[in-house]
C-alpha cells in the first residue's frame, strides 16, 4: 500500500531513478519474500532507496493511526558492511541477508544508507562518507580482522555481526553454525553410502574444513589431500576447485561437500564441462540455501540457513541496542536444516 504526502514523493523519485512503476517501486520495498519482478530490477529499486535514504513516511503512518506527533529530525539509519567480500554481487549469501536487513529495518522505520566493504576502508573518499553520515550504528555481514574491529569500534558505537560462525568480539551476533551445518551435508553423504569424499573450499582457520576432517575420521574414511582443494569459497574459487581436483585427484571422490552454494553451483559446471554425470556419478552437496540453488540442473542439495530471519534478528539486535533494551552482548544462534533436491545420490 501507497502512503501519501510526503512517501508518494519519495517513491514517485525511486521509480523516475529506477525507471519503473510507482507500483512496481512499492510492490519490491513491502515484498515479503523479496520475490517480486526481476532480480534485476529489485536491485536497482533497492539501491535507488538507498541512495535517498528512502523510509516509510511516518507521520503519515501516525495520522492514520489519530496520532497528532510529527518527525521533524532526519529518520535514524544505519550502516551495512561487508566484511569478506568487495562487493554484493560476490557473494549471493550476504547478499540476500542485506536485502533481508534493508526491508526490515524499512518496515522499522529506518534507513540503511551507507553500505561498503571492509577492503575500502583505506580510501580518503570512504572515509569522509563514513565521517559525514552519522549512521546509528551497523550491521557487518561476514568475519574480519582485528584491524578491522578496531576501526569499526572507533566509528561506530553500536555493532551487530551476522556470520557462519561466532567471533570473539564484543558485540552483538546473529550465527548459523557453519560447523553443524557441515556435519549435517557430511551425515547425509555417509548415509548415502559414500565413503570416498572431497572438500571444496578453504581450509585454514575454516570451520567448515575442521568439520569435514572431523567427520572423516570419526567414521574411520580416508581423508586424502588429493580430495582436498583449498581454494576461495566464491564462484571462481568453485570452479578452480573442481579443476584442481579433475587434475590431482585418482580415482575421483564419489561426493563433493563444497563450502559455500555459489563455490558448489561454479564446481557442478566445471564438472558437467568434463562430462562427469551429477549426481549418477559424482554427487555434490554445499550449505547455505541460496535463490539460485533452486534453479541450477541438477537441483543443488544443500544444507539452508535461515537467510530472512538472521536479517531480521541483526535488524531487531541493533534496534534494541539503540534504545537500550539490552547491555550485554546478545548472541541469536539460528538453526541449520537439510534441503534435498537432486545433487546427491546413493553410491554405487
Amino acid at each position: 500500500m501507497i502512503e501519501r504526502g510526503v512517501c508518494l514523493m519519495t517513491l514517485k523519485q525511486i521509480a523516475n531513478m529506477a525507471g519503473v512503476s510507482i507500483s512496481t517501486v512499492s510492490r519490491i520495498l513491502n515484498s515479503p519474500d523479496n520475490r517480486f519482478a526481476t532480480k534485476e530490477v529489485r536491485d536497482r529499486v533497492w539501491k535507488c532507496a538507498r541512495e535517498i535514504g528512502y523510509v516509510p513516511d511516518q507521520n503519515a503512518r501516525e495520522l492514520k493511526l489519530g496520532k497528532r506527533t510529527s518527525r521533524k529530525s532526519p529518520p535514524p539509519s544505519i550502516s551495512c558492511i561487508l566484511g569478506r567480500t568487495r562487493q554484493l554481487e560476490d557473494d549471493p549469501f550476504f547478499a540476500q541477508v542485506s536485502r533481508a536487513i534493508e526491508q526490515k529495518a524499512l518496515e522499522l522505520g529506518y534507513a540503511v544508507r551507507h553500505s561498503y566493504s571492509l577492503f575500502d576502508i583505506e580510501t580518503d573518499t570512504l572515509l569522509d562518507q563514513i565521517e559525514t553520515s552519522h549512521t546509528d550504528g551497523a550491521i557487518i555481514l561476514g568475519r574480519f580482522s582485528n584491524d578491522s574491529m578496531s576501526f569499526l569500534e572507533k566509528h561506530y558505537k553500536n555493532l551487530v555481526y551476522v556470520g557462519r560462525n561466532d567471533i570473539s568480539a564484543n558485540c552483538d551476533q546473529v550465527i548459523c553454525d557453519g560447523y553443524e551445518a557441515t556435519q549435517i551435508a557430511m551425515m547425509h553423504l555417509i548415509a548415502n553410502g559414500h565413503k570416498r569424499i572431497g572438500y571444496i573450499g578453504e581450509t585454514l582457520n575454516e570451520v567448515r574444513y575442521e568439520a569435514y576432517c572431523d567427520i572423516m575420521r570419526k567414521y574411520g574414511l580416508e581423508c586424502s589431500d588429493q580430495w582436498v582443494s583449498n581454494c576461495p569459497q566464491n564462484g571462481p574459487g568453485g570452479y578452480q576447485g573442481a579443476e584442481a581436483l579433475l587434475a590431482k585427484a585418482s580415482p575421483l571422490p564419489t561426493a563433493v561437500f563444497c563450502a559455500t552454494d555459489i563455490a558448489a553451483i561454479a564446481a557442478l559446471r566445471r564438472f558437467t564441462e568434463a562430462k562427469i554425470k551429477v549426481p549418477e556419478q559424482l554427487s555434490i552437496i554445499s550449505m547455505d540455501n541460496i535463490e539460485l540453488s533452486g534453479y541450477v540442473s541438477p537441483m543443488l542439495t544443500t544444507v539452508g540457513m535461515p537467510i530472512v530471519e538472521m536479517g531480521n534478528w541483526a535488524v531487531q539486535l541493533l534496534i534494541d541496542r539503540l534504545n537500550k533494551r539490552h547491555n550485554l552482548p546478545a548472541k541469536v544462534l539460528l538453526p541449520n536444516k537439510l534441503i534435498i533436491r537432486e545433487s546427491v545420490a546413493k553410491s554405487k
